[in-house]
């Protein structure tokens, strides 16, 4: 049977076939229209994911940055007032850490 035989032969389902062909155009049309509301809900709300990270960020940052401010300011006074308790403190570590990479290097 030639082409041109099963169309006259068949019209209903010819076109039941361009029905079902014409919904699925049109469903692929809705998924792609939905699915294009969603990837931009979620842009946004990544955007607004990165914005609060860095704000967070940046506050962390902020008070580590004052906390090791207040540390070296303590270690200054502390020096300014025993200078030669520093000396003796720093040459001790100096000198457990020169021991401890000496016996390092023989293993």
């Amino acid at each position: 049977m030639s082409n041109e035989t099963l169309t006259s032969s068949f019209p209903a389902t010819q076109q039941d076939i361009s029905r079902l062909k014409q919904t699925a155009i049109d469903a692929a049309t809705d998924l792609g229209g939905t699915a294009s509301v969603h990837a931009s809900k979620a842009k946004d709300q990544l955007k607004d994911l990165a914005v609060h990270a860095r704000e967070e960020g940046y506050e962390q940052f902020n008070q580590a940055k004052g906390k090791f401010s207040n540390l070296v300011n303590l270690a200054r006074e502390r020096a300014s007032e025993r200078p030669f308790a520093c000396i003796g403190a720093a040459l001790a570590i100096g000198f457990l850490i020169g021991l401890t990479r000496r016996s390092g290097s023989r293993g």
